[in-house]
């Protein structure tokens, strides 16, 4: 009980970061024309809202993007709700790549479009590649990813995640 009181206290402590930082920039940057350079030539603010996916993809096409959404925010849900409370890192990980697809979602859904603002000017300074503007639900995705993969490649072990569902059939089949 107490790691599922952590696990929702997590989620929402990520989603409130994300629409906090959302609603505390957008006023910001608008007052100092849109743009703000954190550090010269490597990090900066810029205020954008994104009708699309990452990228720009499926630009206008928010009923669909929010199903997508929905759909897998509740895969995400069942997923955690059928599996054992371990192994940890996992399920961390799978938290946070739901506290940053809810916080899209939240966009989507009250906005259109997704707010947009950290601006990786490195990219174009040592790369010469203007890369997307985003914001920290999509660092929160990217981070859940990269724990899931850390977990996969450096932790997992056969028979490390166990399904609740199945236990639970075979305790009805018993009686």
């Amino acid at each position: 009980m107490v790691a599922i009181l952590l696990e929702v206290g997590l989620f929402a402590l990520l989603l409130f970061i994300d629409l906090f930082s959302k609603g505390m920039l957008e006023p910001f940057l608008n007052a100092a024309g849109g743009h703000y350079s954190l550090i010269d030539g490597i990090l900066s603010f810029s205020w954008v809202t994104n009708p699309g996916a990452s990228f720009g993809v499926l630009s206008g096409k928010q009923g669909f993007l929010i199903a997508i959404s929905v759909i897998v925010i509740i895969a995400l849900i069942v997923g955690l709700v059928l599996t054992d409370e371990k192994p940890r890192l996992l399920r961390y990980g799978v938290i946070t790549i739901l506290a940053g697809a809810m916080g899209n979602l939240v966009d989507r859904i009250a906005f259109g479009e997704v707010r947009d603002f950290i601006e990786y000017t490195f990219f174009e300074t040592w790369f010469n590649y203007n890369f997307p503007i985003g914001n920290i639900a999509d660092i929160f995705c990217l981070v859940g990813v990269l724990m899931i993969l850390v977990y996969l490649l450096f932790e997992y072990r056969e028979g490390d995640i166990s399904w609740r569902h199945k236990r639970l059939l075979l305790w009805r089949s018993k009686k």
